[in-house]
């Protein structure tokens, strides 16, 4: 008899185990999902985030929270994510410096991004522009480089924090150009377009979120596009690299990033997720009007654009001697 039953008790458990697998994997979340930001309200990251967030939660039939968390130029949020319970209800996004730049300018991370974190999704490209107040008599990098080539540290540039890809965009056309402006970094990008459009600095290399309503209003003017293409929100302005620069390209690009071990089907519906939300008329339309386009990237293309972007920056905080404690 015990024979008899072992089998068939066996088969059940097993089925069980699978039914209640099943269900755990269909039933994330059953409690509200948060996604942290390392930077202070309106940045882009943040927008990024918010409008994930509000079409998520219907989708999801769940609360989808952002939650800015600032301090550490965003290491303090992504700490919290990388030390967290790999369960899928606590997640950033982060710019892509946080992952590739970081790692060559702190020597004691509280993180390690390759080991603790795994990239979930791609969210958004954020063009970067060359941006300069009205009062800069140069209006094209062409007589920007003339200029500071014939002064030398005369014009200063503002950045969101030393190693900031804001600064290493700046630090990289100062380099190629063969040209020596003097950095003034601030704890943020609002901070710094402030000081810009007050007229406290001469140029910012900023997200194109932060400045395009001070570029349509003239309050500012975009010099270039940093990026390898131009950008919709601004077709006029061309690149750096159509510029007189042949070969510049940089540029802040969104990840969706969760504790490493997060478990597939969790990663997996956010890949979805993510992707059904950015891919709609309406996105396209909302995150133009930011002058930002949607990103689609898998896994392992995120890990090697990162890469990439390690290659590129080491050389450059190399050069401008760029160290952070």
């Amino acid at each position: 008899m015990y024979r008899i039953l072992v089998k068939p008790l066996f088969l059940l458990c097993v089925g069980l185990s699978c039914v209640t697998h099943s269900i755990a994997n269909e039933e994330y979340p059953t409690r509200p999902v948060k996604i942290l930001d390392g930077y202070s309200p309106g940045g882009g990251t943040d927008y990024l985030a918010r409008y994930l967030a509000a079409k998520t939660g219907p989708d999801f039939g769940a609360t989808v929270v952002v939650e800015n968390r600032q301090g550490a130029s965003g290491q303090i949020a992504m700490s919290t994510v990388a030390k967290s319970k790999p369960d899928g209800y606590t997640l950033m996004a982060i710019p892509n410096e946080l992952w590739s730049v970081a790692p060559l300018l702190y020597k004691n991370l509280p993180f390690n991004a390759e080991r603790e974190l795994v990239p979930i999704a791609t969210l958004a490209e954020v063009p970067l522009v060359l941006t300069a107040n009205p009062k800069v008599a140069t209006k094209t990098p062409q007589e920007l480089i003339a200029f500071a080539k014939a002064n030398p540290d005369k014009l200063t540039f503002g950045s969101a924090g030393a190693g900031t890809t804001h600064h290493l965009a700046a630090e990289l056309f100062k380099s190629m150009a063969k040209i020596e402006m003097v950095h003034v970094p601030y704890k943020g990008t609002s901070a710094a377009v402030s000081d810009l459009l007050a007229g406290q600095i001469d140029l910012v290399f900023s997200p194109i979120t932060a400045v395009l309503p001070h570029i349509k209003s003239g309050k500012l003017k975009a010099l270039a596009v940093a990026g390898k293409k131009r950008v919709a929100a601004l077709p006029d302005t061309p690149t750096i690299a159509e510029a007189g620069l042949p070969g510049y390209e940089s540029g802040v690009w969104v990840i969706l990033v969760g504790p490493a071990q997060t478990p597939n089907h969790v990663i997996d519906k956010w890949i979805t997720q993510t992707r059904k939300v950015f891919s709609t008329d309406d996105a396209r339309a909302a995150l133009a009007v930011q002058g930002v386009e949607p990103l689609h990237m898998s896994q392992e293309e995120i890990r090697q654009r990162n890469r990439d972007d390690m290659e590129r920056w080491r050389k450059v905080i190399g050069d401008a001697k760029i160290s952070i404690e």
